[in-house]
């Protein structure tokens, strides 16, 4: 009788996020000749208990969520799509820690726990892509990506930068979406909004997948989709005392083409994005006419995973991305500007289960930067790169990383690094260390972290020997689940940022500058609460984050106001649900209590700034949704959003002169969905 080996317990979790990863290709895991299917019966347990919920985004181990080594909030697709969110900034605003603020050229990134996160802080992903572009290594947020495309999101509230480097200093956006994964399917799905004096978001989109039976292993995927929007309808005011009006003038009009082909465990995978903005307000004044922006990028992707044995697998990735963001074109414009970077990336992952309780993981990962323009230096606002006046630099970057993920009953340690070197800045090491324990229904979890924020190209080009900012993370987090579906967690945590890199604008000379300038600091307490049952589901978390004492940089102080950060709430509450009414028909509210916060602007000659204060305002949206209409797969959808008409603006959180921009005006919205899924009309 042959003997049948099993699987250590490690690896079973990683044979699932390889069969379910929308980065790798869906095939199913193959087993050794004569082994038992992999899995434990604890495993079984576990994967039948919460089958939805192993992630990767928090470390190279795969788990379930729950014990993953960061603290991190994940939405579904259900979720996501009765709530009624329009786009990213709706679904983050519902998120602790998250807030927004608005920078120059009108454009408008995340805040996170009190700190700016727009460059190169707050990383986003969309498949495995990262999407912040290279030159300032900034996201940019509001009608950015087709939200019936998202299948989930998962957001580590922390640093992870040993995981993907120098843009996740802060936070990690993780977006999945439909991709190749599942089965042969077609979605067809288009909005019609209207704010109070101008067409609101109207968007259609279109995405299919074809799964071959005669080939097995063998799928494609294409999406396509067009929109249009506008930042608002409200009046901007600047500091000087000017007005306009936003609506028509403040354009939001996106395009998106995802393509792929997957065969196995081999997938290459397309992704291109362009979009066209426009804002009645460049750095500080209201302009004459509203200026162009446009943001444009593609990226491709060739993955592919190999097992050298049974507890051990590589996965291999390999990367190209073309970013032109920022463009404007006319060379007559005042803001022109046209420059593209190119990156190619290549990673090798390895992960070994080297006992049943133990998971080792080790990886390199080289990045080849190329920056070059497009057209003519000195003219708006396009510059040469560095003081030699070059049109085109080149930057290599090398890096190293490795964890241990240790599962033991006392409690399970997880330690890990990465080092890298850079071309430019020299060298960069940050290292993890993460407890987490579960005593019954309580979990807990401790966690350390180094991470850092990398210098971008033009970071390095307009900076005075600009070096990455390094920042050093504690957390405590307590999680209480009273029953199934229902849960309670509160999270203590403590950031330090040393060596800031530091933005300035001199509207006189009309330059740029960056430099590496003192310490910022953020402390606080995030509060969450979840239930869930066959009614529905309702959310409530709080935020309170207020400066740690470390906050010496001027820029973001608020004169008179030492326990308040520029632009960003001291607290946060966001309340959401899900209520159905008939089987078929639900009632989805959102509210969001945000907390006074401030605007302030540059230092006049005596150098006294002014400060504006905004209210604590509340947020209502009320969202509709309707399933199965007339054919199953029909989806009908309909939302009010800011329902009472608050006059809501978020700053530029820092003093750059930059007035409070008015967003998230009313909105009536419409949205119908239909999914033709040939699977189900046999069932």
């Amino acid at each position: 009788m042959s003997t049948r080996r099993r699987w250590p317990r490690g690896f079973v979790a990683l044979s699932v996020f390889l069969s379910t990863s929308p980065v790798l290709a869906q095939s199913e895991p193959v087993e050794p000749t004569g082994a038992e299917p992999p899995a434990s019966e604890d495993a079984s347990a576990q994967a039948t208990e919460e089958p939805e919920v192993h992630s990767q985004v928090a470390s190279f181990a795969v788990t379930r969520l729950q014990e993953s080594p960061a603290v991190v909030t994940a939405m579904n697709a259900d979720e996501i799509r009765a709530s009624g969110a329009r786009d990213l900034m709706d679904l983050l605003l519902q998120i602790p820690g998250f807030f927004f603020g608005v920078d120059v050229q009108g454009s408008v990134g995340p805040g996170f726990r009190g700190l700016w996160g727009y460059e190169g802080k707050v990383l986003l992903v969309i498949d495995g892509k990262e999407m912040n572009e290279q030159l300032y290594s900034t996201m940019q947020l509001g009608n950015e990506f087709p939200i019936e495309l998202i299948e989930r999101v998962e957001v580590v509230r922390g640093p992870g930068s040993v995981v993907y480097g120098g843009n996740a200093e802060l936070a990690v956006i993780n977006v999945i979406t439909r991709g190749i994964q599942g089965s042969t399917d077609l979605l067809v799905a288009g909005t019609y909004g209207e704010l109070e004096t101008v067409n609101g978001r109207r968007s259609l989109t279109l995405s299919g997948r074809k799964v071959f039976e005669s080939a097995p292993g063998l799928s494609v995927f294409g999406s396509a989709s067009l929109g249009q929007g506008q930042r608002s309808d409200s009046e901007f005011r600047d500091f000087f005392g000017n007005s306009a009006e936003m609506g028509g003038q403040s354009r939001l009009d996106p395009m998106t083409v995802q393509a792929g082909v997957g065969y196995k465990d081999l997938q290459l995978s397309f992704l291109y994005q362009r979009n066209v903005t426009s804002s009645i307000v460049a750095f500080d004044e209201v302009l004459s006419a509203p200026a162009p922006t446009e943001f444009e990028s593609f990226h491709a992707e060739l993955s592919n995973r190999f097992r050298a044995g049974e507890r051990l697998e590589v996965v291999t990735r390999a990367n190209l991305t073309l970013s032109e963001p920022f463009q404007d074109a006319d060379r007559e414009s005042p803001f022109y500007y046209e420059k593209q970077v190119r990156r190619l990336r290549g990673r090798a992952l390895a992960r070994w289960a080297a006992l049943d309780f133990l998971q080792l993981t080790g990886g390199v990962d080289i990045m080849s930067d190329v920056g070059q323009l497009n057209g003519p230096a000195d003219i708006g606002l396009q510059t040469a790169f560095g003081e030699e006046g070059a049109e085109r630099v080149s930057y290599v970057n090398l890096a190293g990383f490795m964890e241990a993920y240790l599962d033991n009953p006392i409690a399970t340690l997880v330690a890990g690094a990465r080092v890298e070197n850079h071309s430019d800045f020299g060298g960069s090491f940050v290292p993890r260390l993460v407890l987490l324990r579960s005593f019954g229904p309580f979990s807990a979890k401790a966690l350390f972290s180094r991470a850092f924020r990398a210098p971008g190209i033009e970071n390095i080009s307009l900076g005075d020997n600009v070096r990455p900012e390094r920042t050093t993370v504690f957390e405590l987090e307590g999680t209480l689940r009273l029953g199934e579906g229902h849960s309670v967690s509160a999270n203590a945590f403590d950031m330090g940022v040393t060596d800031p890199i530091i933005y300035s604008y001199d509207a006189v000379s009309n330059t740029e500058a960056y430099r590496n300038l003192g310490r910022l600091g953020s402390r606080g307490l995030e509060l969450d609460y979840h239930l869930k049952g066959s009614w529905g589901r309702v959310a409530l978390n709080y935020s309170f984050y207020t400066p740690s004492g470390r906050n010496d940089v001027e820029d973001y102080q608020v004169p008179g106001h030492s326990n308040s950060f520029i632009g960003m709430p001291t607290h946060k509450a966001a309340l959401s649900g899900s209520v159905k009414v008939l089987p078929w028909l639900s009632l989805n509210p959102t509210a969001v209590l945000v907390g006074k916060r401030y605007a302030v602007d540059v230092p006049d000659d005596a150098g006294v700034a002014a400060v504006q204060e905004q209210p604590t305002q509340l947020l209502f949206n009320l969202f509709v949704s309707a399933r199965d209409v007339g054919t199953p797969g029909f989806e009908l959808g309909a939302g009010i959003y800011n329902l009472t008409g608050t006059d809501f603006r978020i700053a530029q959180p820092y003093n750059g002169g930059h007035a409070p921009l008015p967003v998230f005006s009313r909105e009536f919205l419409v949205r119908a969905t239909y999914l033709f899924d040939p699977a189900s009309q046999v069932q």
